[in-house]
């Protein structure tokens, strides 16, 4: 079995010696809608109704393209000698069937914190509070439904681990939906594929999370700082707004890219242990 040192190694090597092709994708597949969401995404608020429900289906819209960017890029690290035209070839043929399979993976995550959603409605905190925003008038304790309030919570706090397990073992269906041409049976092959792995694979996940985010963070709030002292305000459209998204999409760009390709390696890595181990196990002829 692969370490995860050893993927990350063939990871870093695929992307030193890969990219001039990787470079074209990664900044028109993944980087150009990322900056545009990051610009778009303040004005929802602040164009009426109609404006946002534009704004939404353009927003939807880029996503599909940066979801076709990291299809792409995993093509690319599945098959580098291939070549980029290869790449985006198979993210054209394959990206409708992986975008069935992900709105199928959607809907069951749905499904599964249906419970909770259906528990924090009934609760009776306001919606926006829920979200975050306090401004509103605060409910009184006697229109809380606490039982409900406590077992959402309960319910959603014993679902995060088990949401973060499954999630690793399905972490390399994307390379499997490119290289094996599956369709729904990729489920079984992820977790076929996982199966041992899914600790690593989980702290792998965990450690990239907590990185991105502080860097996207510090990434924001650095940029954001400097082109609102030089520029001016950070309002929607402004200069400085455009310029702090932008960087902020850089970043995006690169971690997004960083853990395609490492899951792609990971995939090959779990794939070839498993084909090593089923030799093994296979009777020898005429013993």
């Amino acid at each position: 079995m692969a370490t995860m040192s050893t993927v990350w190694d063939r990871t870093t090597e695929f992307l030193g010696d890969n990219l001039a092709s990787l470079t074209p994708i990664a900044l028109f597949g993944i980087f150009l809608p990322l900056a545009l969401i990051g610009n778009l995404m303040p004005l929802m608020g602040a164009v009426g109704l109609a404006g946002s429900s534009v704004v939404g289906i353009v927003v939807v819209i880029l996503s599909l393209a940066s979801n076709w960017g990291a299809v792409a890029v995993t093509a690319l690290a599945l098959d580098p000698a291939a070549g980029r035209a290869s790449a985006v070839r198979t993210a054209n043929r394959r990206f409708l069937p992986i975008l069935g399979v992900n709105v199928i993976a959607l809907v069951g995550l749905f499904l599964v914190f249906l419970p909770a959603m259906v528990g924090f409605a009934m609760s009776g905190i306001p919606t926006d509070q829920m979200t975050g925003d306090m401004t509103g008038p605060q409910p009184s304790l006697e229109t809380i439904n606490a039982p409900i309030v406590l077992f959402a919570s309960l319910y959603t706090l014993a679902l995060l681990p088990v949401l973060l397990w499954i999630v690793a073992r399905l972490s390399v269906i994307i390379p499997i939906l490119v290289d094996e041409r599956r369709g729904l049976g990729a489920f079984a092959q992820a977790f076929r594929l996982t199966r041992g792995s899914a600790l690593k694979i989980m702290g792998v996940m965990l450690l990239y999370l907590i990185v991105s985010q502080v860097a996207g963070l510090a990434a924001r709030m650095v940029a954001g700082a400097v082109f609102g002292i030089v520029l001016g305000g950070l309002g929607p459209m402004s200069l400085s707004g455009i310029l702090t998204a932008s960087v902020v999409a850089i970043v995006s760009t690169i971690f997004l890219v960083l853990a395609v390709a490492f899951l792609a390696k990971l995939y090959l890595a779990l794939r070839d242990a498993r084909a090593r181990s089923a030799d093994l196990d296979a009777p020898v002829v005429g013993a």
